[in-house]
């Protein structure tokens, strides 16, 4: 038993699709998260600024005093993965790779995936090493885009718009054009348009590697014995970077119930 909170960060609101699980899986467990509104979105940035910032996330919530510490960005997750493993114990990163070697292929045929991330993610060196086994298996032909435009669809409350539609169809027909079986969502933010993707293309597989962190978490932690036994019932406790007039009413939209007034703090 462990009664302490379980801390999750991400650039900005994208992060909470990760949260959104967490709280499915373990809606007792008192949370606490930081949205860097500051300097969103990580995925045009530098990878020593990622690194950097995605450090001064962390340490903060471990100021917090957090069971766990889950890195709700994919960014942050591939670009500062041996940096904050290094230096914080308990800590969750979004895997990309685990969803797309888990996915069953057909014995005789090649599966056509296709990857949509940030930028910072598509170029990073780990990330591109991690996937040459399942390139090198034969088995697969992987096809990579970086998907900017998304973040700010989810950072700016237009999901649900004409010009949301316009950028998947920007986004989407590439990938489309090259007959992909599966569209694995290489960003937190993505989540929030699966359905959209799924409408705009019904007989594509959509893999979340957010939902996996989020089970993953739930599963370290129960097998840990580190779960709490209060009844708290969605007890979140939010922190942004920079004033945002938005981020209470999206996140509230996103998690289906009324969030707390972030509270802002400085972490760099």
């Amino acid at each position: 038993m462990d009664n302490r909170p379980i801390g999750v960060f991400d650039s900005g609101v994208g992060g909470v699709s990760v949260l959104r699980t967490l709280l499915e899986l373990m809606p007792n467990e008192e949370f606490i998260y930081l949205g860097d509104t500051e300097k969103v979105p990580y995925g045009t940035k530098s990878k020593e600024e990622i690194v950097r910032y995605s450090l001064d996330c962390a340490e903060f919530l471990k100021s917090k005093n957090v069971k766990m510490t889950v890195v709700a960005c994919n960014t942050a997750s591939n670009n500062a993965r041996e940096e904050l493993k290094k230096q914080y114990e308990n800590i969750k990163l979004v895997d990309l790779v685990k969803p797309i070697l888990a996915i069953e292929f057909e014995e005789d045929e090649i599966c056509h995936i296709g990857i949509i991330a940030t930028e910072a993610t598509i170029s990073n060196e780990h990330f591109r090493k991690s996937l040459e086994e399942p390139e090198d298996s034969g088995k697969v032909k992987l096809f990579k885009k970086a998907g900017p435009k998304f973040v700010e669809l989810v950072e700016k409350n237009e999901i649900h718009t004409d010009k949301a539609d316009h950028i998947i169809e920007e986004y989407m027909s590439p990938l489309l054009q090259e007959n992909i079986d599966v569209l694995v969502l290489g960003c937190t933010h993505y989540q929030f348009l699966k359905k959209k993707i799924q409408t705009f293309a019904p007989d594509l597989h959509i893999v979340d590697p957010s939902e996996w962190a989020a089970h993953d978490t739930y599963n370290e932690l129960r097998s840990r014995d580190m779960l709490t036994n209060k009844t708290n019932h969605k007890n979140v406790q939010f922190y942004i970077s920079k004033p945002s007039t938005e981020f209470r009413h999206l996140a509230s939209n996103l998690l289906e119930f009324d969030c707390a007034e972030p509270i802002i703090v400085n972490i760099h």
